[in-house]
């Protein structure tokens, strides 16, 4: 567990810039609104795993105690336009994560990561009382992975590093213009996507609370969204191309596993796009059954009809989400089942252009991370 003098000097540097800032905001007569206001947050946090059904995940799971801090640094835009107003000013930034399971088998991780709060529209008792839903996702480190000779009870987590996700709800109350009390519950996960196995992931169900204080100073402008204009219908046309690390056996190689994806994107609202697409992948080595081998190409591919869609947070960010049905697949790929879901971040660095990285996994289990690169045709007359 973090020691008391650590948790005591992470509180003074929560609280201090609050009287900091508050102490010398009378001094400034100039009236000057940032671009952005920032945050800075520090929560504790406990919970309990999620064990897996097995005598290994419950022998681990009895033996754990979780308790972990959580550092954040946010940035609220102040700037009046359409995805502003629309997802109430959210709040984007970094985090850094310590924890400690007291476990012999895991290790004591940690993580850097991004995150983006998003508020509910309605709050309450005049405004002190509020609500949002964040995600956090980032590069965890420091675990005690599975080795078959010194760790072997461990079947959760094959490697040092790992993808860290967090998803919830958060609740908070306005203590003074300064500061806010905040609590949090939601889901976390810990996996590397199948670079490395084992790789069965960790899963806690974890509950937050702290404090939330502004910096500095700003105005944000709520006025009514009938000042936008209507949003003008679009299509999309997507194709990209992925490529991942794959590990099919403990101890066993790493491979590379390619993709290339099309898909047709309606938009008819600022916040998302939606259609069909077609997945192909290609798997030149994997798990095979006996004396087979892989000797044509479709005993390395496999082909998938994907209900797709993309949650437009900005206007050149987006979360690509998909579940995808195949049409035909190779089970000694490690793709196990019918469907597969899909989940990431997106970045269009230009109108046409944009990367990213997805998870692709079955029935929550992980396939691979998909670093993608791809190319979108469409005509866009909305003025953002």
């Amino acid at each position: 567990m973090p020691s008391k003098p650590l948790v005591s000097g992470w509180i003074f540097l929560l609280v201090f810039p609050v009287y900091f800032a508050n102490a010398f905001s009378s001094l400034d007569t100039t009236i000057h609104n940032p671009i952005f206001q920032k945050h800075l947050s520090l929560l504790m946090e406990t919970g309990p795993m999620i064990p897996k059904n097995t005598d290994w995940g419950e022998f681990i799971n009895n033996g754990l105690n979780y308790t972990a801090l959580d550092l954040r640094l946010g940035f609220k835009n102040t700037r009046k336009n359409i995805y502003n107003q629309i997802y109430r000013y959210p709040t984007y930034g970094f985090g850094l994560y310590t924890t400690t399971f007291k476990n012999d088998y895991i290790g004591q991780p940690n993580a850097f990561y991004a995150y983006a709060d998003l508020p509910f529209t309605k709050t309450y008792l005049k405004g002190r009382l509020s609500y949002s839903y964040f995600a956090a996702f980032g590069l965890a480190f420091n675990f005690k992975p599975y080795d078959p000779d010194n760790n072997p009870i461990n079947q959760f987590i094959g490697s040092h590093k790992n993808g860290y996700v967090h998803v919830g709800f958060s609740m908070r109350y306005a203590l003074s213009p300064w500061l806010e009390l905040e609590t949090a519950i939601g889901l976390k996960h810990f996996s590397n996507g199948s670079i490395k196995k084992p790789n069965s992931g960790l899963n806690f169900i974890p509950f937050s609370i702290g404090l939330k204080s502004a910096l500095n100073r700003a105005y944000f402008d709520k006025s009514n969204l009938s000042d936008f204009p209507k949003y003008i219908p679009n299509s999309h046309v997507n194709v990209w191309t992925s490529v991942g690390a794959k590990n099919y056996e403990i101890g066993g190689d790493v491979y590379l596993k390619w993709g290339f994806s099309v898909n047709y994107l309606k938009q008819r609202g600022y916040k998302l796009r939606y259609g069909l697409g077609v997945d192909m992948f290609y798997a030149d080595n994997g798990v095979l059954p006996g004396n087979w081998e892989k000797t044509g190409f479709m005993d390395k591919a496999s082909f998938a009809l994907v209900a797709s869609g993309e949650w437009v947070l900005k206007r050149n960010f987006s979360i690509p989400l998909g579940i995808g049905v195949y049409m035909h697949r190779n089970y000694f790929n490690d793709e196990p089942s019918a469907y597969y879901e899909r989940v990431g971040v997106r970045y269009r660095f230009s109108k046409q252009m944009f990367a990213g990285i997805t998870l692709k996994a079955h029935g929550f289990r992980a396939d691979f991370f998909e670093w993608t690169i791809g190319y979108s045709i469409f005509k866009d007359k909305n003025r953002y």
